[in-house]
């Protein structure tokens, strides 16, 4: 598992050269992500020691809730108190999201020579 653990952290690593390199407009762990997934495509997915340190992590992630569910609760007065502006940066926040999901999907699906009309 520690080799897996290696791979995952050296691939981040490297995204995070290639992108100060080249200047790509990316987070470096993305492109780090995108490394380890061409590996995995080049070995065929035939990777195990990389299956178990993911899946190990797959299994620490609800642990990523604790910290914000605790947070909720500290500050739950403040979050009472200010319920409507919140409320209201969620709600624009989620139609910018799914405006913008939108409208790459219509311009991918146009570059693929897909109709956009249709989502």
């Amino acid at each position: 598992m520690i080799q897996g653990m290696a791979m995952l952290v050296a691939g981040q690593l490297l995204g995070e050269a290639v992108v100060s390199v080249t200047g790509l407009p990316i987070p470096g762990s993305v492109a780090g992500m995108v490394l380890v997934l061409l590996a995995l495509l080049y070995k065929k997915g035939h990777l195990p020691e990389l299956r178990r340190a993911g899946s190990t992590m797959l299994l620490l992630v609800p642990l990523l809730l604790v910290p914000v569910s605790v947070g909720i609760m500290e500050q739950a007065d403040l979050l009472a108190a200010n319920w409507w502006p919140l409320t209201a940066a969620l709600l624009v926040s989620i139609v910018a999201g799914m405006v913008a999901t939108g409208w790459t999907i219509r311009v991918l699906r146009r570059l693929d020579g897909q109709a956009g009309d249709d989502v």
